[in-house]
């Protein structure tokens, strides 16, 4: 298990321990009687280093930073004001030698300076628990836990070092296990969303929200280590959509730099300890997403003049109507998702028909708000769908699957079958002659070797693709007309077999009967895939 997740789990442990300890933690008075009397039973790091916390206080960092690099990981101690730590601190602090900065007792009242370290964001967390508890009322989203990540300003990240090197300096025995300032804020927010929303935090919720916070003043600390070559940052400009980009200075490429650089490299080009700010952080974005889901069932196309997904060459709508068009908002909307993705097993062109039991299809519901529906609701949407145009496209056995079910129709490429009808013409009549020629495959397989076909030539590799044909039957017309029923290897191209694609199909039904054909008409009576899947 890496240290992240082993850390996540601890923190959320912590929470639910917290939550069903305290109903209301900020206010209970019980957190300030138990910091002190840590400190007076003798907090290690204030034990080992008496001039830890006047070296802490020399500098402009708010109470809960103060405690972050105190190595304090009795999280519920953080729900406490920073003033609040301040004063406890201050009153508990037991160096025989005074900082350089004296130590008073700070006011409720008195307004404190934005952190040094962490630019305000864990010092003024609550700020933006508002915010985000508007978002989550106004999404709606169907659930009972939420799961939270955060990113904070990159220049956190420098300003923590910065603060790590100069208490270093201060006492070269400073503590090194300060508490992670994303984990604090993530927890410092969570607590009040939980009690607000009635939602709880949990690590392996399928509801994810990221909260991303900005600090425009200190947003350029973090270059100054791009003119160290021993940091390997490299910041550049580029223009992308029409828009100037930096690339090269993410939240990783900055911690691969600190690590590159020695703390007396970073000290002499730096600043340390950070620079004061005079601003408060920004919400930059709150965006949530949930896990996918899925439903699937099988569509039948009755018109000729509808496409399976929208078809359109450049500006010009080569088909008015497709069958995701038909069937896929109804769905969308009743699982109140962003989007979807529609997916069959195999497909037909626009003028080709899918009778029968119908082609096999699941979507992905992308960010639903609702993440299952009842088996009825399911049924009264198939029922829904199947009055809007009735007489062109309707679904059938619509049904809840998982993602595992969806594998069925990537696998099925490579084994499922199909049978089709084909309305054929002949340049000569037809006769029986040609009938029993056709026949003799009733029983009686062949492989067809097909060459990538003239028509898809634009837009698929050029190939030579071996499929089978199982049986073909024959059902004469009059003058030059034959309907011949197929059983083939899904991924044939029954168009070129039928016409045999000026020789690139080998052989071809043209030259089984002797004479050139084609295909006037084209249904597809099965797709031989078990899909849905019958309920578990």
């Amino acid at each position: 298990m890496s240290s992240t997740k082993h850390l996540s789990e601890n923190l959320e442990h912590e929470s639910k321990r917290i939550k069903q300890e305290h109903t209301d933690i900020k206010h209970n008075g019980e957190l300030k009687a138990r910091l002190e009397k840590a400190l007076q039973d003798g907090l290690k790091v204030t034990t080992s280093h008496p001039t830890c916390i006047g070296a802490l206080f020399s500098i402009s960092c708010c109470g809960r930073c103060m405690l972050r690099f105190l190595g304090v990981r009795d999280f519920e101690l953080y729900a406490l004001s920073s003033n609040e730590i301040k004063s406890i601190l201050a009153a508990n602090n037991t160096t025989s030698t005074p900082p350089t900065t004296s130590i008073e007792k700070p006011m409720e009242t008195d307004p404190e300076p934005i952190c040094i370290a962490c630019v305000g964001t864990v010092q003024h967390a609550e700020d933006f628990v508002n915010e985000i508890v508007e978002r989550i009322t106004k999404e709606k989203y169907i659930t009972k836990t939420f799961n939270m990540n955060v990113t904070l300003p990159t220049s956190t990240l420098i300003r923590n070092h910065s603060v790590g090197i100069y208490l270093n300096e201060k006492l070269p025995h400073f503590p090194k296990n300060q508490v992670d300032i994303k984990e604090i804020f993530k927890l410092l927010i969570s607590w009040p969303v939980e009690r607000q929303t009635g939602l709880t935090l949990d690590f392996s919720s399928e509801l994810r929200m990221q909260v991303s916070i900005k600090h425009e003043e200190t947003k350029d600390d973090h270059i100054f280590l791009s003119t160290m070559k021993e940091s390997g940052l490299v910041i550049k400009t580029k223009r992308e959509n029409r828009k100037i980009i930096t690339v090269g200075d993410g939240r990783h490429h900055v911690v691969k730099a600190l690590t590159c650089v020695s703390d007396s490299r970073f000290a002499s080009v730096g600043s340390v300890p950070p620079k004061p700010v005079s601003t408060k952080p920004e919400l930059e974005s709150i965006e949530m997403m949930r896990d996918s889901v899925y439903i699937g069932g099988r569509y039948l196309k009755f018109s000729r003049d509808v496409s399976q997904t929208p078809w359109s060459v450049g500006t010009t709508v080569l088909a008015e109507l497709s069958v995701s068009g038909i069937v896929c908002d109804a769905i969308k909307d009743a699982y109140r998702a962003d989007d979807y993705k529609f997916v069959t097993a195999g497909r037909e062109d626009a003028n080709v028909r899918m009778l029968g039991n119908g082609r096999p299809f699941y979507m992905e519901m992308i960010n639903p708000r609702i993440p299952s529906l009842p088996s009825e609701t399911i049924k009264e949407i198939e029922t829904r769908i199947n009055t809007i145009m009735p007489e062109k496209v309707q679904i059938r056995s619509l049904a809840s699957i998982s993602f595992e079910d969806t594998k069925i129709i990537k696998d099925g490429e490579e084994t499922k079958t199909k049978s089709y009808s084909a309305l054929c013409w002949t340049s000569n009549p037809v006769n029986q002659a040609m009938v029993d020629a056709v026949n003799e495959f009733t029983n009686k397989s062949f492989y067809v070797e097909q060459q990538t076909p003239i028509r898809v030539l634009q837009r698929r590799a050029q190939m030579i693709r071996k499929k089978q044909i199982h049986s073909l039957k024959a059902f004469p017309l009059e003058g030059h007309f034959m309907v011949v029923h197929l059983h083939t290897e899904a991924g044939t191209y029954i168009k070129e077999f039928v016409h045999g694609d000026l020789g690139r199909n080998q052989p071809s039904l043209a030259s089984i009967v002797g004479c050139e054909a084609d295909i006037m008409e084209l249904d597809v009576l099965e797709v031989d895939l078990e899909f849905p899947p019958p309920p578990s």
